[in-house]
């Protein structure tokens, strides 16, 4: 009986040094954070990488148990595609006419993704849909998961810049803009209140804010039928969610005090409030009805070149009230 065992000890010996030799696999976040730092993915994956990108494959491992269904896969099937924030682009008439979802069981299922004052509300925005909400905070502020979840996208994209989304066990998904620093990686488990990501101002930004957002079946809704900035709590447990939700339009037929015209109800953030500390100021100007790139330039001793490098989603002409970045 010894020289069996002997055999399978030097066996098990031989496989643990083979499996120590080997490389370990390069993940789509390892190639990112390599190509952040580099410029480029590495020589011998850059193909492979961007050839998966294109195809939306995935090259994460998981980090959840695997023999658990994924979050929702009734309203999304067993994927967790990265590629896009609306993966699935169907007409609003293909979602359910309406439905009832329970956003929590108990009170440690939600966080307020951060308790700052809101600055600009869903809807119509600059002529512009804006299918969320901003919230106010400084570079390096935590920003934190609203319910339990896994997490779906995590990387730079667009004008989100440094972008979470995640997908949750009720339904939704949330969806975290603009931060500075990311915390978290594609198909981790993640806590309501977990730190996913830091503050800032990145991507199509004029100043530090959280751009929040709030889906079902990829289709957003006003965040603030659910969240309540007074109190920084959820206005109800039970959502009864129909069709009238979706779009930048108010709900037909709905008595509610919520704005739904950013430009009437647009909070002007105060740049030396919300500014970084310990780098370089930046500075920030609230537009009049007389500005012009050319007159701000010469008021800031600056170029228009530099002020709209700046503003990369600024209008070509300035709107009244508006906050653009000077410096």
């Amino acid at each position: 009986m010894k020289q069996p065992c002997a055999v399978l000890l030097c066996l098990l010996a031989l496989s643990l040094q083979l499996h120590a030799q080997q490389p370990r696999r390069l993940t789509y976040f390892d190639s990112l954070a390599y190509r952040q730092q580099y410029g480029h993915y590495p020589k011998a994956t850059e193909k492979a990488v961007d050839s998966a990108l294109m195809k939306g494959d995935d090259l994460i491992d998981l980090f959840y148990d695997e023999s658990k269904p994924l979050p929702s896969a009734l309203w999304y099937g067993n994927t967790l595609l990265g590629t896009r924030v609306r993966q699935q682009i169907l007409p609003l008439d293909s979602l359910p006419d309406e439905i009832n979802i329970r956003l929590i069981k108990e009170d440690n299922e939600f966080c307020f993704p951060v308790k700052h004052v809101r600055t600009s509300p869903y809807g119509w925005r600059w002529n512009r849909p804006h299918r969320g909400v901003d919230i106010a905070l400084n570079v390096g502020d935590p920003v934190h998961c609203a319910f339990p979840g896994v997490v779906r996208i995590a990387r730079p994209m667009g004008g989100y810049g440094n972008l979470v989304v995640v997908r949750h066990y009720n339904g939704l998904e949330t969806v975290y803009g603009h931060l500075s620093k990311i915390n978290v990686r594609p198909k981790q488990l993640v806590r309501a209140g977990d730190v996913i990501g830091l503050g800032g101002s990145t991507g199509h930004s004029t100043g530090p804010h959280l751009h929040f957002e709030v889906r079902f079946e990829y289709e957003a809704f006003d965040p603030e039928w659910i969240l309540d900035f007074s109190n920084y709590s959820l206005r109800t447990r039970r959502l009864h969610l129909d069709k009238t939700y979706f779009g930048i339009t108010a709900p037909k037929g709905k008595n509610c005090d919520l704005a739904y015209k950013a430009d009437k109800s647009y909070v002007k953030e105060d740049p030396r409030k919300y500014r970084q500390e310990g780098k370089k100021k930046e500075q920030y100007h609230t537009v009049k009805s007389t500005d012009t790139y050319d007159m701000l330039a010469l008021q800031y001793s600056t170029t228009v070149e530099k002020i709209k490098k700046l503003n990369p989603d600024a209008p070509k002409k300035l709107k009244t009230g508006m906050i653009i970045r000077v410096r």
